[in-house]
């Protein structure tokens, strides 16, 4: 099975389930590609020995990545957020399209919910499934940050919301307070799956250890 990870954020930016979580994947024995854009989080800026093209390939450690354009800013400004996650979110749909073969199922990391949106695109026009993984609850995030205090733009990106996760094949949610939210949104319950998020366990026993012997 060939699985692309469709992520806004991916090595060398920080990230929760990035190079690791791929590699983690690829040891089960699944084929994995990570389709992401440029890197530029969390200072806005593109990092050094990168710039922004039209498509860019590596290979990490044996992952094959794709990199799509993007808008880069993370300062306070909501247009200039909005900017960068629909930017993301419509050229890696352009560059999945023409660049990605052979894909049995998306796993789209969200947030921003715009990469679901990509994610269920590419894989209409491919015909394949498509994962969510739920790490931020939109709308509710959007309204508690003060991003968006618009409740008819709220109220459309909580429609967003919940055509996608109803579209999705799954849902994966990271507690069960996550899965009772979005089940009370009308996502059937049997589509949403608790798991708790991954970690490197050797890198972290490491560290502890580390810890210990200089404590």
């Amino acid at each position: 099975m060939k699985i692309l990870l469709l992520t806004q954020w991916f090595e060398p930016e920080p990230t929760f389930k990035g190079l690791l979580f791929a590699q983690a994947l690829r040891d089960e024995g699944y084929e994995v590609e990570v389709l992401t854009g440029f890197p530029n989080y969390p200072g806005g800026k593109v990092y050094d020995g990168y710039k922004i093209n039209f498509y860019q390939k590596e290979v990490m450690h044996g992952i094959t990545i794709h990199r799509a354009p993007l808008y880069p800013s993370h300062d306070g400004s909501a247009a200039k957020r909005i900017l960068n996650y629909m930017s993301f979110a419509s050229s890696t749909f352009l560059v999945g399209l023409i660049k990605t073969r052979n894909i049995d199922v998306i796993y789209s990391y969200h947030p921003p919910l715009t990469t679901s949106l990509s994610a269920c695109l590419l894989g209409l026009c491919k015909r394949v499934p498509f994962v969510v993984d739920v790490q931020d609850l939109w709308p509710d995030t959007l309204s508690a940050t003060g991003m968006i205090r618009n409740r008819k733009a709220l109220n459309i990106v909580g429609k967003i919301c919940d055509f996608l996760y109803k579209r999705a094949s799954k849902v994966v949610v990271l507690s069960p307070g996550f899965k009772k939210r979005i089940v009370s949104r009308g996502v059937p319950a049997k589509k949403v799956e608790v798991i708790y998020n991954w970690c490197n366990e050797p890198a972290l026993s490491n560290f502890e250890q580390t810890e210990v012997k200089l404590a």
